[in-house]
């Protein structure tokens, strides 16, 4: 078996220490066409189909889905299979993100000169050669290399500043996917919420929510727009929320362990 970090290209992989919980009966109990069940958290599987592959690929994304590659003259059930005999791997990359989502950041790493961005903590330097940021390049090279206070919020004051592009924007996809239409989306520099709706449909959202990891931002953005459809938190809401992200659990388990130390 070869693998590199959180991609798996050949057929199995085995762990004693999970052999337990890995009997062929409870495997084929988790996994359908649109998902795979690891304990109490819900995977959405994603098939795509790619000429050019020579194998099946699973791929654990950042924001917890599973996506399976498909090579020429392959077929939705064996990539099913391929998934099953590879349920032990799957499970130990899930549990590698769910333990990273745990640890909480160094903030005393601010004084290097470094800034929160998508849930992981890097250079501000770093920023400038991020593709989604191009437009903001210019400023983010005009800042001081030099660490200190100044840089850390000038820095924040540009991802303000592109968060009010990219939350709307990403507000607005998902709301077409799932069917929603919300009305008026802002962004604000909330102090104590991620995010609300209004009995009029506007949505206000966290700037912040650009330094989460996207799994997390678009829990946050769902969440909302739920709101539209049920603007309590009854059991029609949650059941709704839990219909249009499966891994809302995961979500809040990330906000409630990292979230107060976004500042």
């Amino acid at each position: 078996m070869q693998s590199r970090g959180d991609i798996l290209t050949l057929p199995r992989v085995q762990l004693d220490f999970l052999d337990t919980l890995l009997e062929p009966d409870s495997r084929k109990s988790t996994i359908s066409e649109t998902g795979v069940v690891i304990g109490q958290s819900r995977l959405p599987l994603e098939c795509v189909r790619n000429k050019r592959a020579k194998r099946y690929i699973i791929r654990l994304l950042p924001e917890l889905v599973l996506r399976v590659t498909i090579p020429r003259g392959g077929s939705r059930k064996e990539a099913l299979r391929f998934v099953s005999e590879n349920y032990a791997w799957v499970e130990k990359q899930f549990l590698s993100l769910r333990l990273q989502g745990s640890i909480l950041p160094d903030d005393t790493s601010q004084a290097d000169g470094t800034v929160l961005f998508r849930g992981r903590r890097i250079l501000i330097r770093s920023l400038t050669t991020d593709q989604s940021l191009a437009s903001f390049r210019d400023q983010l090279a005009a800042i001081s290399t030099e660490a200190g206070p100044g840089l850390i919020d000038s820095a924040k004051n540009i991802l303000r500043c592109q968060a009010k592009v990219e939350l709307v924007e990403t507000t607005f996809r998902l709301a077409k996917r799932h069917g929603f239409a919300p009305g008026r989306v802002s962004i604000r520099n909330q102090k104590t919420r991620w995010g609300s709706c209004s009995s009029s449909g506007a949505i206000s959202l966290n700037w912040r929510l650009l330094q989460v990891p996207a799994f997390v931002r678009d829990y946050v953005i769902l969440h909302e727009l739920v709101h539209l459809d049920h603007l309590d938190h009854s059991t029609r809401f949650w059941e709704r929320l839990a219909k249009v992200c499966p891994n809302h659990k995961a979500a809040e388990a990330w906000l409630k362990l990292r979230g107060n130390n976004i500042c």
